[in-house]
């Protein structure tokens, strides 16, 4: 993946580089875009995953959030790929010629497009920044489109996933289906997190 997005990183370069007027304007958008989901991938894949310390509130609700870095990075490319679609939505208008390859412009406008829905969800508060909550009764989590509140007392165990995504496994009474949080969107280990889950849980049962 980091390959792919450093490929395509040079290729914006070039185009930025060759091209001249809106066209290299595009081009810049293209740049900013790749550079930060480079930079997100980066935070959440290469970073080292230690043992910290959450936030702990004064009810003692202990809070796990995604690194600012890989929520900038990955805002820095939602932006700028808006940018870009409406730059090239304007230029198909006015001046198709000027588009050397009107099938990635026209691709880039449907993926806008297509990402409409989620920025009504930014105005409204319902796109997450990958969060987890153990508080001393329930167990919250928020990640993109996803919000999850489950009573600790429903909660029957968690574990390791190894793929699709890798992460933690949190599973719920009554056949109920599994919380699962990704590794990728945090800076510490997974066994850390099934650790605090357990704890949670512990700690819920003895009140």
């Amino acid at each position: 993946m980091l390959l792919l997005l450093l490929l395509g990183l040079l290729a914006a370069a070039a185009m930025t580089v060759a091209a001249e007027g809106a066209v290299a304007w595009c081009g810049v958008g293209l740049l900013v875009a790749f550079a930060g989901l480079l930079v997100a991938a980066g935070s959440a894949f290469l970073r080292p995953r230690r043992r910290r310390e959450p936030e702990v509130a004064i009810d003692g609700a202990r809070t796990f959030r995604t690194p600012a870095l890989t929520v900038a990075g990955l805002l820095a490319a939602w932006v700028a790929l808006l940018v870009v679609a409406l730059l090239w939505g304007w230029l198909a208008i006015v001046d198709l010629g000027s588009l050397e390859s009107p099938g990635v412009a026209l691709a880039t406008v449907a993926a806008a497009l297509a990402s409409v829905p989620d920025l009504v969800r930014v105005v409204t508060g319902r796109l997450h920044r990958w969060t987890l909550v153990l508080g001393p009764t329930a167990l919250v989590y928020r990640g993109y489109r996803t919000e999850v509140t489950v009573p600790l007392r429903d909660v029957t165990g968690a574990s390791i996933q190894r793929r699709n995504p890798a992460g933690v496994r949190v599973d719920l009474r009554a056949a109920r289906t599994p919380v699962v949080i990704p590794i990728a969107a945090f800076d510490v280990p997974a066994e850390q997190l099934v650790e605090e889950v357990h704890r949670a849980r512990r700690a819920a049962a003895a009140r």
